[in-house]
């Protein structure tokens, strides 16, 4: 049966401001330019994403930690302190960090990604910690091809996403995000419904988010329909190609004769 996934607002923040950016491309960051607001501060961009988005969740790539410091930034910290939903956290967290290293928040759901997390023992590490609940760990995807230490994963090769799902819930992760970075910001469509059928059918039980290059409804109605709970969205909202309400369905004709 398909979902009829929610939407999670994407902010990624880098110095200090809200930037965007095309297929994953970070020499490519710039402050965003958004039809909901005309600040870049995060705090403000946050608000103005929940709101388009009808929801108090937040996806946030902390990019100053993911690229560099490995701690996360401080206004990062502050999205954190004034959060009243979950917060989707992607500091880059991996093998130089440990648990405790964690923004104390009651809100926090770490996010440990592929790319960044290089061994399956950091990812054990993190689901025998407190946080092992709400923790996600990101599938992270270039054009369909694994982004990361894949050969460390016992996985048939760099397009077996589907095997490196299997090691991460058989550690008892209970969130998957499936993310193809070419996508990212490219309004192109995510391009990932096969794999997230393929994950759903095998681990019906995961909670399985899915995001890159969603553009309309119709591509949040697909990515239900192979499985997704819920859907990445950055550009979409900020260019109102993607509003709330929900535009009406066309009404259907009459059926032919």
């Amino acid at each position: 049966m398909a979902n009829a996934p929610r939407l999670v607002p994407v902010l990624d923040v880098k110095g200090g401001v809200v930037v965007r950016a095309v297929a994953g491309r970070r020499e490519g960051y710039r402050p965003v330019v958004s039809t909901l607001t005309t600040s870049t501060e995060p705090a403000a961009v946050a608000a103005a994403l929940r709101a388009a988005a009808g929801t108090t969740e937040l996806y946030v790539a902390d990019l100053d930690a993911i690229t560099g410091s490995g701690r996360v930034s401080s206004a990062v910290a502050e999205l954190l302190d004034g959060a009243t939903g979950p917060v989707w956290l992607d500091a880059g967290f991996g093998p130089r960090h440990d648990v405790i290293d964690l923004p104390a928040s009651p809100h926090l759901r770490p996010v440990v990604g592929f790319e960044t997390c290089r061994t399956p023992d950091f990812l054990r590490d993190f689901t025998f910690s407190p946080c092992s609940q709400t923790l996600a760990f990101s599938i992270d995807l270039r054009a369909g091809e694994l982004v990361g230490n894949w050969g460390v994963w016992g996985v048939s090769g760099r397009r077996d996403a589907l095997g490196v799902a299997r090691v991460a819930v058989g550690m008892g992760v209970r969130t998957l995000i499936v993310l193809d970075l070419a996508r990212v910001g490219t309004g192109t469509g995510s391009g990932t419904e096969e794999l997230l059928g393929a994950i759903r059918g095998a681990f019906p039980q995961v909670e399985l988010i899915a995001g890159g290059g969603v553009r309309s409804w119709d591509d949040v109605d697909r990515l239900g329909a192979a499985g997704a709970d819920g859907v990445l969205v950055a550009s979409a909202l900020h260019d109102g190609a993607i509003t709330l309400p929900r535009p009406a369905a066309p009404p259907q004709g009459p059926p032919p004769s």
